[in-house]
């Protein structure tokens, strides 16, 4: 029997805005066609999708796929490949909110369980779609994001962190009941992906010194093959995935708060000033002091953004699927 070819996995890195880590994409761009891409992608947050228009289907990387019609609000977790294609001869209208909700809630007055933020991690593949009779009140807080995202009236930050707090324990309650009622897959979809245990190691441990090794171990596989698949999936290797992650850190850190370079250097997981030096240099094209002054200047808080250019983020709709 012919081997079947893996799929071609594409990372996109969505930059959030510090105060409120969340992004809204929408317009008449984001029709998505019916033409199925040859690739499929993740994300480093989840994404919260609502179709407008059209019907069609979300494909994943273990060849399940899901339907989707108009009306209706998907949840996809972070690091989970897919691909969205509409129905034959149709183009579905979307709008997509990208979120980091464990980086929204660190502030936030209730003490919020590392679990609860992690559960957004293990949304099956068959439950993405939302449905808004059996899960109204799951439905109702995504639309109510939405909602404020959009309109950004008055307090709407607090607002949209209050409704993210309590979409959290509303999709707890709904991932219970799916998984004691429904749900018959009892692979963990984190087993599909090969590199997604990696991915969520880095993001969640960069501060901590971190082995190419220790990385392969953790999806099973040697090390060799380990960074030929995470250059191929990713577009970098693992060294210069991890520094990136721990210069965006860097950023928001000397954006947000009075610790010294040297002290930000270590926060973030390098042991040498001259190593953090270099690589904030490399990627952002000025050293962390005048990076630091520029934010001072200017007053904004997001402006890293501008400067971080190694990963621009997916703010496009993909037109050609070749």
């Amino acid at each position: 029997m012919r081997k079947k070819t893996r799929p071609v996995v594409e990372h996109r890195f969505y930059e959030l805005p510090i105060d409120i880590p969340a992004i809204l994409l929408q317009g008449d761009k984001w029709y998505i066609s019916d033409k199925k891409s040859s690739r499929m992608h993740f994300h480093n947050c989840v994404e919260l999708g609502f179709c407008h228009t059209g019907e069609g289907i979300i494909e994943f990387d273990d060849d399940t796929t899901v339907a989707f019609k108009a009306g209706d609000c998907t949840i996809i977790p972070r690091h989970l490949p897919h691909t969205t294609y509409s129905s034959e001869g149709t183009k579905s209208l979307w709008s997509y909110i990208f979120i980091d909700f464990k980086a929204l809630l660190t502030d936030y007055l209730i003490q919020i369980p590392d679990n609860h933020t992690l559960l957004l991690d293990d949304i099956s593949r068959e439950n993405c779609v939302i449905n808004r009779d059996e899960f109204a009140d799951v439905f109702a807080l995504c639309q109510s994001l939405l909602d404020e995202i959009r309109q950004r009236r008055d307090d709407w930050g607090a607002v949209f962190k209050s409704t993210a707090v309590a979409l959290l324990f509303r999709i707890k309650r709904m991932y219970h009941t799916l998984k004691v009622t429904k749900r018959t897959n009892d692979q963990p979809v984190n087993q599909c992906f090969e590199l997604r245990d990696a991915i969520h190691y880095i993001q969640d441990h960069y501060m901590k010194k971190i082995t190419v090794n220790e990385l392969a171990n953790l999806c099973h596989l040697s090390e060799n093959h380990f960074r030929r698949l995470f250059l191929t999936a990713m577009g970098t290797s693992p060294l210069s995935y991890i520094n990136f992650i721990r210069i965006n850190q860097a950023c928001i850190l000397l954006s947000t708060s009075n610790q010294n370079v040297l002290s930000v250097a270590n926060s973030v997981g390098f042991n040498s000033i001259a190593s953090f030096n270099r690589n904030f240099k490399d990627i952002l094209g000025a050293s962390p002091r005048d990076y630091r002054k520029r934010i001072a200047a200017k007053s904004d808080a997001t402006l890293h953004q501008k400067f971080i250019q190694t990963y621009n983020g997916w703010t496009e709709a993909e037109w050609d699927p070749n």
